[in-house]
């Protein structure tokens, strides 16, 4: 799938092949950064990437298992090592005093598969050292990312979910964390599987992107953790986006959201797309605190 998108410019989503536009992307970020700097606005821009913050959020569910009341998720999205100078060091520092229970990143590390696997984690490296979670850090893969990713986040500690779910025990009760492989331009049926494989229980869907939030709720699921759209990156004043990057589920682009019974969070991420710039939508990484009513 990776080599039909990087040779013939398919992806693959849910409801078909399209042919990508990673090309018209490429021309799109050259003329950004030029009327940037025509406009003046290149040091704002990047002043505003850079300018990270904690998110607290807490949300409430009747369902949770006593033993999870209070646990806490620290959620990172589409940190593109590189993309913004200075990034991982200034991400690194505000993270580090933190001390969630469990920290999550739902994809986007690389920037359309560069750098290769191993340097992407290398420059991941400091914000995962500064990362202290009883109960360790998972991931999922973004549609940026490329399978050679895997394996070297893996040596570094990091659990990869590939379509596939793990339990979190907690004094004899326990949790089910399902992630999926990217849905917006590597989906295979095997994600609709994933998440239909787990029925019972507390459960949290951790995807790269909130267009499958609909099947989760249906399936019952409580918590949906999700990425990709940046927030926007470049808003109008108050936040509104101007693009979502997103096929469905357009008004779970942003920030907390339910969906029926489902409860979500769509990060506005922590790196950058086009260019190191953002205006109106500052860079986040988000604390997130479960609770019983």
């Amino acid at each position: 799938m990776e080599l039909r998108l990087r040779e013939d410019g398919i992806q693959t989503a849910q409801d078909g092949e399209r042919r990508s536009l990673v090309a018209a992307k490429d021309s799109v970020r050259r003329l950004f950064n030029v009327a940037l700097a025509a406009m003046g606005l290149k040091k704002r821009a990047l002043f505003n990437a850079q300018a990270v913050r904690v998110e607290q959020q807490v949300l409430t569910f009747a369902d949770l298992p006593e033993a999870f009341d209070g646990y806490t998720i620290l959620h990172l999205s589409d940190v593109h090592v590189g993309s913004v100078p200075k990034g991982e060091a200034r991400l690194a520092d505000l993270i580090r005093p933190l001390r969630p229970d469990l920290a999550v990143i739902t994809g986007d590390i690389q920037s359309f598969g560069r750098p290769a696997g191993a340097a992407a984690v290398d420059l991941l490296a400091r914000v995962l050292a500064a990362i202290t979670a009883t109960d360790g850090i998972v991931t999922v893969l973004g549609n940026h990312d490329q399978a050679d990713l895997v394996e070297p986040l893996e040596r570094s500690g990091v659990r990869v979910l590939l379509n596939e779910g793990m339990a979190v025990h907690r004094d004899g009760q326990v949790i089910h964390l399902v992630g999926l492989d990217d849905i917006h331009s590597f989906f295979t049926p095997a994600a609709e599987h994933a998440l239909a494989a787990y029925r019972d229980g507390f459960r949290i869907a951790l995807v790269h992107t909130p267009e499958i939030a609909g099947l989760a709720a249906e399936l019952g699921y409580r918590l949906y953790l999700c990425g990709h759209t940046h927030g926007g990156q470049i808003c109008l004043p108050g936040g509104r986006l101007l693009v979502h990057a997103l096929r469905r589920h357009t008004d779970l682009a942003s920030g907390a959201w339910q969906l029926g019974d489902l409860q979500g969070y769509t990060s506005r991420g922590v790196g950058a797309g086009i260019a190191p710039a953002r205006f109106n939508c500052p860079p986040e990484a988000t604390l997130i605190r479960l609770r019983r009513p």
